[in-house]
């Protein structure tokens, strides 16, 4: 059963990892312009501010409510702990748009400290497999590696890096589709890897171009 909630009422959940561009986000807009029909907002009672209510599913909705005007909301509300809208949180909300990679890591890690892995492999996208190796690169400590009588530190270490960067939704999307075409291409390659593969075309056509 839905219910129209004041949209200021509506706060987005901070743990949010799902992206969507900027051109699917307009055809949504379009959408909802057009035809003034969208599926309602799952949210629940907000466990801090009091009279109000945090998104678990449909922010981008909500995003796109905002900028028609609307001044109330079509939502369902679900009475729900902490850890169960974190499992929402990264299944619903992977139904569309696209997930930030760190953000989603920072969610499951929450979600290992409350399930078992092999509960959550059974509901979440990521197989046993994957969700084992995240909690290893979790829990692993760099310093273990180093062994203390060496002098200087002129050896590389295996251990995988994580990466940060900011851009704005056009060049997030120009980013992403390139990253696809060097996925689709070269089966069995991750988004990390193409994204290895841009910065080392970029740095040979850099020496022949003799800089």
């Amino acid at each position: 059963m839905t219910q129209e909630i004041q949209i200021s009422l509506l706060l987005p959940h901070p743990e949010n990892c799902n992206y969507m561009d900027a051109n699917t986000l307009e055809k949504v807009k379009r959408h909802i312009m057009r035809t003034g029909n969208y599926e309602p907002l799952t949210v629940r009672p907000h466990p801090v501010e009091n009279g109000k209510f945090q998104v678990i599913n449909g922010h981008h909705r909500l995003k796109v409510l905002k900028d028609l005007g609307h001044e109330t909301v079509a939502c369902t509300i679900w009475n729900i702990d902490d850890d169960q809208t974190r499992l929402y949180l990264a299944t619903l909300n992977r139904l569309a748009g696209k997930d930030i990679p760190e953000r989603r890591a920072y969610l499951l890690e929450q979600l290992l400290q409350s399930f078992a892995i092999e509960d959550l492999s059974g509901l979440l996208p990521e197989s046993q497999k994957e969700l084992e190796e995240l909690t290893r690169l979790a829990e692993m400590e760099v310093e273990r590696f180093i062994r203390k009588d060496m002098p200087s530190l002129n050896f590389e270490l295996d251990i995988p890096v994580m990466l940060s960067f900011m851009f704005s939704e056009p060049e997030a999307s120009r980013l992403n589709a390139a990253l696809d075409y060097i996925v689709a291409d070269e089966k069995g390659l991750s988004r990390g890897g193409a994204l290895l593969r841009m910065a080392q075309f970029y740095l040979e056509y850099r020496q022949v171009q003799g800089h």
